[in-house]
């Protein structure tokens, strides 16, 4: 991936999530081609599925601390165009509305390092599993690129899922397929530590 944004530094540098991939097809060293997969830690537990065509990778960005990341099968987070990253926040779960806390304290940093992004909120997601969503869309990017983002309100964490869209790329088909990965979302409270075998890749 080539455009790093500061929401993907927004979440507590202390968190460091476990991930556990569940792998149906088969794994390499460094990705999985994986039906389902969830991120874990002291204080959350969420399940995904990769969105067709698209892979699991739990090691493109486990030195930031950034559990899973998507991208088009035949590519890496170097080279494609368009990525995706989850991570979970414990930073705003206590205010009154912790998602659009979040929006605000993200479009703060963004003000700080002099970039004016705005954000909307564009639809809400209900999710397979009967869970809603805000997707929120953040655009002013000096490099012409977009984010789009879904949260999710988890128990002790805000839960979410990140699309980096450079400028050119096809926005709309983006959005689909962060749906797509959004309404797999599941949380729950049975996430185990990897034990091992060939069944699953473990990190911390």
């Amino acid at each position: 991936m080539k455009i790093l944004f500061l929401q993907l530094r927004y979440a507590s540098e202390a968190m460091r999530a476990t991930l556990v991939i569940i792998v149906s097809l088969f794994f390499t060293s460094s990705a999985a081609l994986a039906q389902e997969g969830y991120a874990h830690g002291a204080d959350h537990c969420y399940y995904f599925e990769a969105p067709h065509g698209w892979v699991m990778d739990n090691r493109a960005l486990a030195s930031q601390g950034v559990p899973m990341v998507f991208y088009p099968a035949g590519t890496t987070w170097a080279s494609a165009d368009v990525a995706i990253y989850t991570r979970p926040s414990s930073q705003a779960r206590q205010a009154a509305d912790p998602i659009r806390a979040q929006v605000k304290e993200v479009l703060s940093m963004y003000k700080a390092a002099s970039q004016r992004i705005k954000a909307k909120k564009a639809e809400t997601i209900a999710t397979k599993a009967g869970a809603k969503g805000e997707l929120w869309a953040f655009t002013g990017y000096a490099n012409g690129g977009a984010e789009l983002v879904v949260y999710f309100l988890g128990r002790q964490t805000v839960n979410y899922f990140v699309a980096q869209v450079p400028e050119g790329a096809d926005v709309q088909q983006s959005r689909r397929v962060l749906v797509e990965l959004a309404t797999s979302y599941r949380e729950s409270a049975d996430c185990k530590p990897c034990a091992g075998g060939a069944s699953c890749i473990p990190i911390n």
